[in-house]
């Protein structure tokens, strides 16, 4: 008896393979409910394929090192739950540190960092930070690129330890940030497929984009205003709460994420004892012109690192800088804010912190 043989089966051409005329008529011909699950399914189709192209990643301000995934951090249950700590640099991003797989964890130390202890007394009503019986402890987050102070995360809240923690009522507070990887905002940028790099939230302003050239005071090989180089950027700015000497006396300075690459070059490393403590310091010079114009803070020499979030950051001082005009001119150096005080000169040969 002769075997039957089987037909072949065809295989169904899926809807995307369709040539686009085609596509066309089958979307013009949607009359039916079947019709319109085929297109649904269609669309999660061509949204998968999308995929890659929606993805977002924030990234280090100072390096541009990928650190998560943007979707993954704002939309995890730690970002929703937890507050926005206050860090010494700004308001923070909260994630889960499983999923900063672009970041490292440093070695646990005591928290000093009053605006965090604060924040964690006064915003949310632990009133026993402070007290010598209540240890706060936490571990700093590091870029795993370029190595510079992130955010923090807190591993210690009195007698409780993150990951040991019973889901208690009376620990709803603490159970809020313990555990949780605290990033500054101001150390962030969101970085969308195609390179291109942006604020958390919404665009950058133009003015945020604005950038500060070198005036070549004090160059030896550029006479005064006759530099130009671009330094930096406005948004790369962190504080003006700064003084330094770049060898005309003390005068106001301003601290900044990082400058443009390739726009300086760094010499002269040693210690100094500054106003918040010793640390190593290397002064930073244009290089254009080789004119001296600010400093980089090296490493904290403390041992519980209370300046850790300045070291790999730079600072600037303000008669080495001038902003661009919106026409590529250089408009006039910030010189707006009031000269340093005769008490302010003295009390300050190096940065005020």
């Amino acid at each position: 008896m002769a075997s039957a043989v089987a037909a072949p089966v065809e295989r169904p051409l899926p809807l995307l393979e369709l040539p686009p005329n085609a596509l066309l008529g089958v979307f013009a011909e949607l009359k039916e409910l079947a019709d319109a699950v085929a297109l649904s399914s269609c669309c999660r189709e061509l949204w998968a394929l999308g995929g890659a192209a929606r993805r977002r990643h924030l990234c280090c301000a100072a390096c541009g090192h990928a650190l998560c995934e943007a979707a993954q951090v704002l939309s995890s249950e730690a970002h929703r739950e937890a507050p926005a700590l206050r860090l010494p640099d700004g308001t923070s991003v909260a994630a889960d540190p499983q999923h900063c797989t672009g970041c490292r964890l440093s070695e646990e130390q005591p928290l000093e960092a009053l605006e965090v202890l604060l924040f964690l007394r006064v915003e949310m009503g632990l009133r026993r930070v402070g007290n010598d019986s209540y240890e706060v402890r936490a571990q700093q987050v590091l870029c795993g690129g370029c190595g510079v102070h992130l955010g923090l995360r807190l591993v210690q809240l009195g007698s409780l330890r993150a990951g040991a923690v019973p889901p208690c009522i009376r620990h709803w507070r603490e159970l809020q940030v313990l555990g949780t990887a605290f990033l500054a905002r101001p150390y962030l940028r969101l970085r969308k497929p195609d390179g291109h790099e942006e604020h958390l939230g919404r665009p950058p302003p133009p003015a945020a984009l604005a950038v500060y050239t070198c005036t070549a005071a004090r160059s030896t090989l550029a006479k005064p205003g006759g530099c130009g180089a671009p330094l930096f950027v406005q948004r790369a700015l962190l504080s003006k709460q700064h003084v330094w000497d770049a060898g005309d006396g003390p005068e106001r300075a301003w601290f900044i994420n990082t400058f443009l690459p390739g726009a300086v070059v760094e010499r002269n490393e040693r210690e100094e004892e500054l106003c918040q403590g010793p640390m190593r310091v290397s002064d930073v010079y244009c290089a254009r012109c080789a004119a001296r114009i600010g400093w980089r803070f090296c490493r904290d020499l403390l041992e519980t690192q209370p300046n850790a979030n300045q070291v790999g950051r730079y600072g600037v001082v303000t008669s080495s800088i001038q902003k661009e005009g919106p026409s590529g001119s250089s408009a006039s150096p910030p010189s707006s804010e009031s000269p340093l005080s005769s008490q302010e000169a003295a009390a300050s040969l190096s940065d005020s912190g």
